[in-house]
């Protein structure tokens, strides 16, 4: 027998080796068969299915579980997105148990219905962004007992996650009046809860299934530091606020500083709409809603005015409150002369600016002679501005009208019937570019110049292009020589006189 013959007989024998579910052999001669019983006209192209099929029918193992096996690419992703999911639903249930009495929320702002007009201004999230916005808002109510109005403030944007801001009003505390802090102790760089720039209290989120987390209180120290610097949000409120001048906090705190600043300057309402608490119990700037029978809401035609706008919060001092201490509230004795006078010369160079005033007063001084208006807002109409008259002869109009601010970009406000709102979206810092620069020296508005903090360059900021300088002026030898009649008139070499 040759070797060839022997090489084939090893590959027959391999061929017909059965591993339990028939061998090469068998498998091959199936094949062979079904060809010749199907004759197909295409014997190559169907061979691979054909062989599969028989492989198939042919197995004699034990069957596996019919089962689905969840394949997960991402396991991080999947985790968000499980998260994400029973989020959603525990914010779109109803906050009270079907089974229990009903559950008493504050009053939360319907965002749903301001979104509507927002949107015609421009501005706006969406309607699914809008439903969840609404229905988180809902569920911040549902969650602190102690509110008693909450609306969303608006969205401020960061380098690597954005600040979606609440604005509540707490319950007001039983109790007397508190004696006022001393000026210049730590109580005092705080004003009380409900009254300036703490008049409300906010809360911020990421978004999505992020919780809320309510932001500290405002300082005083802290809004005179934030008029210094300019900086972008990282969207981390325990990121340290790397900045020149230095910012005595984290990003918490700077964030609650320019919450307090924009909402100081561009928290509007109609002409009307407020008027000041009188009542012995309120606090200090308090308003309130006037009267529904003595108040007429603005006509179409005056809200496009400046007139018809009043600011609803109280404005800032420079001293990063809004109102001066009461020198007659002060036991005798406890401030000293030169603070009483020193408060008294204050007080008289920054008088505090009366709640409700006017539009037209800002920037008043930056506005060209024989203009109208103010640098500082702008006003526009949108939508159909058509008049209706329907039965009974009401007249109605469904324009709205925007207010958006030049100072603060992103702020603005709307009005559309009887109805108006109030939203910031933005980076959170103050812009001059909008503003045309002061008359007489040239300067951009304070505190927002480009690349700076309050006129204070920034590490980050390019050196400033200087002029070439001045010739220096010829002065005098401090130490003259000698004059001649004075010396003996010989030469003195010290060389030679060693």
């Amino acid at each position: 027998m040759g070797t060839s013959d022997i090489a084939l007989e090893r590959v027959q024998a391999l061929l017909k080796v059965d591993t339990g579910d028939g061998s090469v052999y068998e498998h091959l001669v199936r094949i062979a068969r079904a060809m010749a019983t199907s004759k197909p006209d295409d014997a190559l192209g169907r061979l691979e299915s054909l062989s599969r099929s028989l492989k198939k029918g042919a197995y004699r193992g034990v069957a596996a579980p019919d089962q689905d096996e969840e394949v997960v690419a991402d396991a991080a992703a999947e985790e968000k997105r499980q998260q994400w999911c029973e989020y959603a639903v525990n914010v779109a249930r109803p906050p009270s148990d079907p089974t229990a009495a009903p559950k008493v929320l504050c009053a939360v702002h319907n965002f749903m219905e301001d979104a509507a007009m927002f949107e015609w201004a421009g501005v706006g999230f969406g309607k699914q962004e809008t439903f969840h916005i609404a229905m988180s808002l809902r569920k911040l109510a549902a969650d602190n007992e102690s509110l008693d109005k909450l609306r969303l403030w608006g969205k401020i944007l960061g380098i690597s996650s954005d600040y979606y801001v609440a604005e509540g009003v707490l319950k007001a505390t039983p109790g007397g009046a508190a004696k006022p802090a001393l000026p210049g102790s730590p109580e005092d760089d705080v004003e009380p809860q409900g009254e300036g720039a703490n008049t409300w209290c906010y809360w911020v989120s990421a978004g999505g299934a992020a919780p809320w987390i309510r932001l500290p209180s405002a300082r005083a120290s802290h809004i005179v530091a934030a008029r210094k610097v300019k900086r972008l949000m990282t969207g981390s409120l325990g990121a340290p606020v790397d900045s020149t001048p230095w910012f005595p906090g984290k990003e918490r705190h700077l964030l609650r500083s320019q919450i307090a600043r924009i909402s100081a300057t561009c928290t509007l309402a109609v002409d009307g709409f407020f008027e000041p608490d009188d009542a012995e119990e309120a606090k200090k700037n308090a308003i309130r809603m006037s009267d529904p029978e003595g108040f007429t809401f603005p006509g179409h035609d005056a809200l496009a005015t400046l007139d018809s706008w009043k600011h609803a919060a109280p404005a800032l001092l420079g001293t990063g409150k809004c109102t001066w201490p009461d020198l007659e509230a002060f036991e005798e004795g406890t401030l000293s002369e030169e603070q009483t006078a020193a408060l008294t010369a204050a007080q008289e160079a920054e008088p505090a600016k009366e709640m409700l005033s006017g539009l037209g007063e800002d920037l008043a001084d930056l506005l060209p002679e024989g203009a109208e208006g103010s640098p500082a807002w702008n006003i526009k109409v949108y939508g159909d501005k058509g008049t209706y008259t329907f039965e009974g002869g009401d007249a109605k109009s469904y324009r709205i009208t925007a207010v958006r601010s030049m100072i603060w970009p992103g702020a603005i406000s709307v009005a559309q019937g009887t109805k108006f709102a109030n939203l910031y979206i933005g980076d959170g810092t103050k812009s001059a570019a909008l503003v045309e620069p002061n008359k007489e020296s040239g300067l951009p508005l304070a505190n927002c110049a480009a690349f700076s903090s309050g006129n204070v360059k920034l590490p980050m900021a390019p050196e400033d292009v200087m002029d070439e300088p001045g010739d220096l002026q010829e002065q005098e030898e401090p130490q003259p020589p000698l004059p001649d009649e004075v010396s003996d008139g010989e030469d003195h070499d010290e060389a030679e006189a060693q």
